[in-house]
């Protein structure tokens, strides 16, 4: 069997919906990957800044304590300068990790010692130390931050750690300080103390704390992150965003240029444009920020290969699905194919084809019960239509036959006198069926010309009777009567008994003396015919066949020489195109001034517009005219 054009539709429709949803699915898995991504991301960082925040913080408090502990001994020896040098060795000596102790005084504190008496112990090497008086106009230590920060504080254990510096008046070495101000007895503020640390701390603490990162984050490095890019870094910045010291050495000025206290979450990009993932936290009460740099990929690598097989396993789950969805598909329908089958044959006439017969009580099997019912429905339908069409065909005949018997009571010898040159007469009608309801007649006696023409109400074989019957009354009663009124009155009585139908006949009845011109007519509800281009001045009347004891009046006027008259049914006037607009009297108005001919070439010319306005609309109403012109012999 061939494949099935709509096994293939409802496969593909079925994958497409599958498909859609799939890539939906797939979007909230990525959404989901990169949201866990950026949890896990954040927790590795923060899992780092909290080691590494814990040391430096526990750090800062036993600086800070050991700071209380070593100015309460300098306070206590405030007397002289050598007693405060004799402090600072001994807090020194007492703790070796400390890289010096100093006192800085107010000016003048001591008298000949100057504005500046900066006291100063630090170690020489391991086993000595050196004392400096270090305060002068060149280290004018009132100038530094250190020291308006540390005389500025007002509690009694509150201290400040100063950002690295590097202090020439001593050593190149770069320090960061603990400083606290300095009481005297009273309580007053008369200087600073403090303690020196090496920064070198910090970078023992960081290595540390960056080698359990390597063991447990990025030993397996990703795949897909750029050869040589910085994986994970950590930095301690201090208050102005200078770098104290870290892992590697990163741009720092994109956190410059954010001027931000605390970065969570924040992305900035290094001189090349690698992205990293910044997270921080401040230490203790000082300025300084532990920032630890994330490369971007390294947090999204493992959502990414995640999300990568997820997504190859659901193509090949799709393909997959694809492939045995269809065979199932086109297994479901093959039943179709069978059907389509015997409908190909029942189509071509055989009704009496075996329909297939399935397992399965579905659908199919209700369509297969409803080409059996078509079949038996088309079975009798053919029969009946045989009976129809012979029927059909009988009435057409007789149809045909009652057509010709219609058209064979009317005259349609044309010229009807063609021994007389005083009188050119011509008339047509076209019924809109096979038989119709209008009506013509004329004939000559006693030198007159009795005329008529009517329409019978309806259409149709009824009004086709009733118009034979009007044709034989006007021939009946005009042989014996020259008065038009008494011609009509005649016939509107016999028409009037046994009408039980209701039906009517508009009549008009026209009698020509051919010598003078005379006319003499009576219109029974008819329209008024055209003598020449002007309308004949005409009666209404009713109709005959609506009441016996109506009483027709008589009109007369005189036709000159040459003069046309032209008679016609409302088929003319109402001819209808298919815009439902109608012929009209002014369209029959303006025809017959355009005509100066026969009356043959005046109802063909008549003809012809009308077939032209109506087109190839459906012919509504019989269509009757007729028109003579007459010549008077002097």
């Amino acid at each position: 069997m061939k494949k099935s054009k709509l096994s293939r539709r409802i496969t593909w429709r079925v994958i497409g919906i599958v498909a859609f949803f799939n890539v939906l699915i797939i979007f909230f898995i990525m959404y989901f990957v990169q949201e866990v991504s950026v949890l896990l991301g954040s927790s590795r960082c923060q899992y780092v800044i909290d080691g590494i925040g814990g040391k430096v913080e526990t750090m800062q408090r036993v600086v800070e304590r050991a700071t209380v502990n070593s100015r309460a001994e300098v306070e206590a020896n405030l007397d002289s300068p050598e007693k405060v040098f004799d402090a600072l060795e001994r807090e020194i000596t007492i703790n070796d990790k400390y890289e010096g102790c100093f006192a800085a005084f107010e000016p003048d504190y001591y008298k000949g010692q100057g504005r500046w008496f900066e006291a100063y112990v630090h170690h020489a090497d391991s086993n000595r130390f050196v004392r400096q008086q270090i305060g002068s106009q060149e280290h004018d230590y009132f100038n530094g931050v250190w020291y308006s920060k540390g005389f500025s504080l007002n509690g009694n254990e509150e201290g400040y750690l100063t950002d690295p510096y590097y202090d020439y008046s001593v050593d190149s070495t770069r320090y960061c300080s603990y400083v606290m101000p300095i009481r005297d007895h009273n309580g007053k503020k008369v200087g600073v103390f403090g303690i020196d640390l090496n920064i070198s701390w910090l970078d023992y603490a960081i290595g540390q704390d960056m080698e359990n990162v390597k063991k447990e984050f990025l030993e397996k490095k990703s795949l897909i992150t750029p050869e040589g890019d910085i994986l994970f870094s950590i930095q301690i910045i201090d208050s102005k965003g200078n770098r104290i010291t870290g892992t590697d050495s990163l741009d720092l000025s994109i956190l410059k240029s954010e001027q931000k206290a605390v970065f969570d979450g924040f992305v900035m990009k290094d001189l090349v444009g690698t992205p990293y993932y910044v997270q921080s936290r401040q230490i203790g009460n000082t300025g300084w920020l532990i920032v630890v740099f994330q490369h971007y990929m390294l947090m999204y690598t493992w959502g990414l290969y995640l999300a990568i097989v997820i997504v190859l396993c659901m193509c090949v789950g799709g393909l997959v699905i694809f492939f045995f969805m269809g065979r199932s598909i086109r297994g479901a329908i093959k039943p179709l194919a069978f059907l389509s089958d015997s409908a190909r044959k029942i189509a071509k006439g055989n009704f009496d084809t075996e329909l297939p017969t399935f397992k399965h009580n579905d659908e199919i099997t209700e369509l297969r019960d409803s080409f059996g019912i078509m079949q038996q429905s088309l079975k009798q339908y053919m029969t009946d239509l045989k009976d129809s069409t012979t029927a059909k065909a009988s009435i057409e005949k007789e149809l045909a036959i009652a057509h010709n018997i219609q058209m064979s009571m009317l005259p349609k010898t044309f010229p009807a006198f063609p021994n007389r040159e005083d009188i050119d007469l011509y008339a047509t009608l076209v019924p809109a069926k096979a038989v119709g309801g209008d009506l013509y007649d004329f004939f000559i006696r006693d030198e007159k010309l009795f005329f008529c023409i009517g329409d019978v109400s309806g259409k149709g074989v009824p009004a086709s009777l009733v118009m034979a019957v009007s044709r034989t009354l006007f021939r009946n009663v005009a042989a014996h009567s020259v008065e038009p009124d008494h011609i009509v009155d005649t016939m509107n009585k016999n028409m009037c008994e046994g009408n039980d139908n209701c039906m009517f006949v508009t009549l008009f009845v026209g009698v020509l003396d051919l010598h003078t011109g005379h006319l003499r007519y009576c219109n029974a509800g008819h329209d008024a015919p055209y003598i020449q281009d002007q309308l004949l001045p005409c009666d209404a009347n009713l109709p005959i066949g609506v009441t016996p004891d109506y009483q027709y009046s008589n009109q007369e006027t005189v036709m000159q020489s040459g003069t046309t008259i032209f008679l016609y049914t409302d088929g003319l006037t109402e001819a209808e195109n298919a815009n439902g607009k109608f012929f009209g009297d002014q369209r029959i108005a303006e025809t017959i001034s355009g005509i100066d001919g026969s009356p043959r070439q005046l109802i063909e010319t008549m003809t012809e517009a009308v077939h032209q306005f109506v087109g190839d609309y459906e012919q509504s109403d019989d269509l009757t005219m007729l028109a003579f012109r007459i010549t008077i012999n002097s």
